[in-house]
């Protein structure tokens, strides 16, 4: 009769979760910022939120990726956003494919698809692109957070 024991090898199997969950928190221009990123077999979960809610969904797939190494903005990686929940701005759709390039340039053979949660204060103003303390913050906390 098994009395369900488990050996050795099988609790160490199945104590190893699949998923790498990483997350950072920052003051940016005096709010408080969370960053969680996990990563999933297909796709890589960032929500960067200033509210404690996941406000709008991006879904940020690569068309293409160069051989060479990325820079911050290059045109070397084709991307294609589409706002799944929330609203959409210009802003959002740039700090969207801030963090796909980010992303990209750390691990270019990586194909996963990316959702990208932001919630962001003030981020209807068009002139908070100019805010580098604000794409800087960001940057380095998803750089923290690689799961990748």
């Amino acid at each position: 009769m098994n009395t369900g024991t488990i050996s050795p090898e099988q609790s160490q199997s199945s104590t190893k979760f699949p998923l790498q969950t990483k997350q950072a928190a920052r003051v940016i221009n005096g709010v408080h910022t969370e960053t969680l990123i996990t990563g999933f077999q297909d796709k890589i979960l960032v929500i960067i939120t200033q509210y404690g809610k996941v406000g709008s969904l991006a879904y940020v797939t690569f068309d293409s990726l160069s051989s060479k190494s990325i820079s911050s903005f290059s045109t070397n990686v084709t991307t294609d956003v589409n706002f799944l929940l929330g609203g959409f701005s210009s802003l959002y759709q740039f700090y969207a494919l801030h963090i796909a390039t980010i992303i990209a340039n750390e691990n270019p053979n990586d194909r996963r698809s990316l959702v990208i949660g932001l919630a962001l204060k003030d981020a209807v103003n068009e002139e908070d692109v100019d805010n580098k303390e604000i794409i800087n913050c960001i940057e380095l906390m998803v750089r923290e957070c690689k799961v990748w």
